[in-house]
């Protein structure tokens, strides 16, 4: 989860797994924001650990929530593709929230004095989007679950999963040239980007990874 800083107006890049809103309602404040001021939620994809804080996060702000529309259904309707039955199984519960605004593929989204450039990375899941902002002469993409710092894999046989197309996905990131990349998950990088995500197109093309199916 990224809270951007668009001069005084804000936006969220996911929600969390549940039950953390009121936490990052403190943080924003702690930061000397606003709440109120959170006009959109990015979601990169509609697994429950980056969407379980939609619906508190809109009732508490008024905030708009952005989504591509292949994952809208995963989304609007905890269905398989959002793995809340795993969330369940974890102690997670929430309420679905709709999607406000449908994100397609080259589509730009400005907030405040941000420019969000939507790419549509699917593989991880169908829907699943980065974003890309540039800021003098530096790239920033914020990958969600469709990349990870030092070539780190993420899971690749969930409901929605496509290989061949998530290995795509990464060599199009490849050709952005981002500086900078800011996962769903572990640590992000500010600078040498590119390499980091070399490492990982090249472990997603390595022979063994089609015989691997599960997480450890």
């Amino acid at each position: 989860m990224y809270l951007v800083d668009c001069n005084r107006r804000l936006a969220l890049i996911d929600t969390g797994g549940g039950g953390g809103i009121p936490r990052v309602l403190e943080n924003i404040r702690r930061m000397e924001f606003e709440p109120e001021n959170l006009e959109i939620a990015f979601v990169t994809h509609c697994h429950y650990d980056h969407i379980g804080g939609n619906h508190e996060l809109k009732e508490a702000t008024g905030c708009k929530l952005a989504a591509h529309e292949a994952d809208v259904y995963g989304i609007e309707n905890l269905g398989e593709m959002s793995l809340y039955d795993m969330a369940m199984e974890r102690g997670l519960e929430f309420e679905p929230a709709n999607v406000d605004v449908i994100l397609t593929d080259g589509q730009h989204v400005r907030i405040g004095d941000v420019d969000f450039e939507v790419i549509h990375t699917p593989g991880h899941t169908p829907g699943g989007i980065c974003l890309l902002i540039k800021e003098k002469n530096i790239t920033s993409i914020f990958t969600g679950d469709t990349a990870s710092a030092q070539g780190k894999l993420g899971w690749i046989n969930g409901p929605g999963c496509d290989l061949p197309t998530w290995k795509n996905s990464i060599k199009r990131l490849l050709e952005l040239k981002p500086d900078r990349i800011f996962p769903g998950h572990g640590v992000f990088v500010l600078s040498g980007a590119v390499d980091h995500l070399k490492l990982l197109d090249e472990k997603m093309n390595a022979p063994w990874i089609n015989i691997v199916t599960t997480l450890g």
